[in-house]
Formats: structure tokens, C-alpha cells, sequence
């Protein structure tokens, strides 16, 4: 089960009582199939993974993984996502590596360069945004722990996006880090978590309310780590639970009116002014 302090409003009520019971872990996951593509032309020298959808979509999503990497769960995901109709991009953050061994994954995440992940992640960006084949009128990232630190950064600053989606990510309270963000913000924490605490995540919400944040924060009845399969969190039945949360974020990002992504005069002059005291 999950419990919520936020509401979405009408449209995703709505949607939230007529869902199922969220993408199901034995789906078929071979159709449709994804490949492996390069993002050299988007600014970065790593691989993606990409499933496309039947139909055209309407809605692009960049999946940034978890420790593991650009494992099998990550690309499971991409093309359960695809078979809703979503355009699934997941990116690769170890540059080829994935990880099997749980002990090597706090060093492997410490040891992840920021600057290099963010290029990683703004190249597939910008493949949905620029891209003449795989253009969607609406970008959505979403990442899983480690992942969603970087998603959490991206929804702060990066214009080009329309959404994003952590799954057990950080609720920061350092001053600089909550300040008015680029793109509408959906989180789901977990309710037992000794630093993402129900009174951090509510002073977390709080401050991203103060800052006119369009932000949503969600607890799930389960552990860090509940969709991954290698995880010792994982936890199938509160994954579905949390799907019902992000999917009807989903639609709604979808349901808005596609809106440029060119930034506008004002954005370059305050982007030119923000640079002279950097």
C-alpha cells in the first residue's frame, strides 16, 4: 500500500481510480524489443538503450538506473514503458560496466563522476527534443536511487525537460538545493528509510512548496530499492503500488499542450546575467 500527503487534482483522481493494478512483473517483455544506440550526435560518448512503441508517442521518457546499472530490470522497465506507448531511453551511467557484486556498490557510486553522468543524461535530453526520428512533443526523466539524485538535479535546472520521477531518491535541505525548479517533480520515498525520513520528507516538501515547486512526495509501504529484483528491498507488490502513483504523473504531463523548448529571450538574458557571477 502507499500513502500520500499531496494531491495531483482532478485528472489523475480520476485516472488513479480506474488503473489496475499497474504494469505486471510477468509481462510479456520481448515485444516490443529494444537496442542498444549510440548519443555521440547529442553531446555524449555512452550508449542507451531504447524501445519504441507501436503507435507514435506523445511522451519520451529517459530512465537514469539504479547502482546496478544498465542491467536487465532497467531495460525490462524501458520496454514495459514502451508497451504503454511511451518512447523508453535509458541511459548508460558506468559506460558499459554493470554491476553484480552488492559490495562494490557504494564504491561505485561514489566514485561516479556528476559532470559525466549529467552529459549522459541531457544527450538522451536532447535526442528526444532535437532528434527528426525520435522527437516527442513532451520529456519525462525518471530514475531509481542512485539514478534519481541525478533526476533530482535535472528537474532543478534543466528547461528542456516537462517532468520528472524519483523512485527512493534524496529529500535534500542544504540551502542552494531547493530553489525554483525547471520541470514538475513527482517522488516516491519509502516508508522505512533511516535518512529519507517522514519528517525530512515532509521539510523537504515544505521548502519545495515555499519555492513555488510544482512537487508531489509519496511514501510506499516498502524498503529502498523495491523494484529491483537484485535488490534486498525488492519488494513486487509495493512496486505495483507505486506505479499507481507514476503513471497517472504520466499522463498528466501528457495531457498538457506540447510547449517549445527554445529558451526565450528572457531565459538567455537571465542565463547570461546568472553566468557573470558564476
Amino acid at each position: 500500500m502507499f500513502h500520500f500527503f499531496s494531491r495531483f487534482g482532478a485528472l489523475a483522481a480520476l485516472v488513479l481510480a480506474l488503473l489496475p493494478d499497474g504494469p505486471a512483473r510477468g509481462a510479456d517483455n520481448s515485444k516490443p524489443a529494444g537496442q542498444m544506440i549510440p548519443l555521440g550526435d547529442f553531446g555524449a560518448d555512452e550508449m542507451a538503450y531504447i524501445s519504441i512503441p507501436a503507435s507514435a508517442p506523445s511522451v519520451g521518457i529517459i530512465l537514469v538506473p539504479d547502482a546496478f546499472g544498465l542491467d536487465d530490470f532497467t531495460k525490462a522497465e524501458a520496454n514495459r514503458l514502451a508497451s504503454m506507448g511511451y518512447l523508453a531511453l535509458a541511459v548508460d551511467i558506468y559506460n558499459g560496466n554493470q554491476m553484480t557484486d552488492p559490495g562494490y556498490l557504494a564504491n561505485m557510486v561514489a566514485n561516479l563522476d556528476t559532470a559525466t553522468v549529467l552529459k549522459t543524461i541531457n544527450a538522451g535530453i536532447r535526442l528526444l527534443n532535437e532528434s527528426p526520428t525520435f522527437h516527442t512533443d513532451h520529456v519525462v526523466v525518471m530514475g531509481w536511487g542512485a539514478g534519481a539524485t541525478y533526476v533530482f538535479e535535472e528537474a532543478r535546472d534543466n528547461k528542456m525537460l516537462d517532468g520528472a520521477i524519483m523512485f527512493y531518491g534524496p529529500a535534500p535541505l542544504q540551502p542552494g538545493e531547493i530553489e525554483k525548479f525547471a520541470a514538475p517533480l513527482c517522488a516516491l520515498y519509502p516508508d522505512r528509510d533511516p535518512v529519507a525520513t517522514h519528517e525530512t520528507v515532509e521539510a523537504f516538501q515544505h521548502r519545495m512548496k515555499e519555492a513555488g515547486n510544482d512537487f508531489e512526495a509519496w511514501y510506499i509501504a516498502a524498503a529502498s530499492g523495491w523494484s529491483e529484483p537484485k535488490s534486498k528491498g525488492y519488494n513486487p507488490v509495493e512496486d505495483s503500488e507505486a506505479w499507481k502513483v507514476a503513471l497517472p504523473f504520466l499522463l498528466r504531463i501528457a495531457s498538457e499542450p506540447a510547449r517549445s523548448k527554445n529558451p526565450s529571450l528572457i531565459d538567455k538574458a537571465k542565463d547570461k546575467i546568472e553566468n557573470l557571477f558564476q
